[in-house]
């Protein structure tokens, strides 16, 4: 059988000729129970803070990242932008992103805090951005749904299913953030202000996320849909 982690990538697989009966998709799930307890610990009302989990790769597109906060910024002063993640892969691309950041007179608002503990971070985040230009089925928006943070991501990969749901049931649980087009700072920064200005639509989008990954992206889930395949005998 040909596994995938969403139904996007499973229709790609039958496009590029795989016999559609031996696909399948099982989601990748994390266990939400470990991050449940950041839930109570999250700072009061909603932190002006966008939190970037990443490589400082032009995957990622960090550049993207920056001038959305920058955007956001002329709207909310109070706003930081929060890059966490190694930047020792590309130093050329991760020069630049500190650069085009001084140009951009964002050196007091965007922090470079290299690897960290998501546990650390989630606490004290308000909206977690995926700026990426590609991704398959993000852990990490997994893992700031179970920890009660809406998010904010590019159209690629499984973002759109796992923040707006996919098929009847899923959907009617609600947006769990917002989805725009890769490249586009400024529908980013839209949507991720809309979160950061709107109480109750931060709220609503975070009851949405826990929801979610609890129903749908959990160990077990995951572990179940893998024994079952397994105990056919055929792989």
């Amino acid at each position: 059988n040909i596994v995938s982690l969403f139904e996007g990538a499973r229709r790609h697989q039958i496009t590029d000729g795989a016999p559609e009966s031996r696909t399948r998709v099982i989601p990748n799930g994390i266990d939400v129970e470990r991050f449940i307890p950041l839930r109570r610990d999250h700072a009061e009302g909603v932190p002006h803070v966008l939190v970037l989990l990443g490589r400082v790769v032009p995957i990622k597109d960090i550049k993207t990242f920056i001038r959305a906060v920058c955007i956001v910024a002329g709207r909310l002063p109070t706003v930081e932008g929060w890059i966490v993640g190694p930047d020792d892969e590309d130093p050329e691309y991760a020069a630049e992103c500190i650069s085009l950041t001084g140009s951009l007179g964002l050196a007091e608002r965007i922090k470079f805090l290299g690897f960290r503990n998501p546990m650390e971070i989630f606490p004290q985040t308000g909206v977690l951005v995926l700026s990426s230009i590609s991704e398959g089925l993000p852990l990490v928006l997994l893992e700031a749904f179970a920890a009660g943070i809406p998010a904010v991501a590019t159209d690629v990969g499984s973002c759109r299913q796992l923040i707006m749901g996919v098929g009847e049931d899923d959907e009617a649980t609600g947006p769990a953030g917002g989805v725009v087009e890769i490249n586009d700072p400024q529908s980013l920064a839209d949507e991720a202000l809309r979160l950061l200005t709107d109480r109750c639509c931060w709220e609503r989008a975070r009851q949405s996320a826990m929801e979610r990954v609890e129903r749908l992206y959990t160990h077990k889930r995951m572990f179940d849909g893998y024994r079952e395949l397994y105990s056919q005998g055929v792989v």
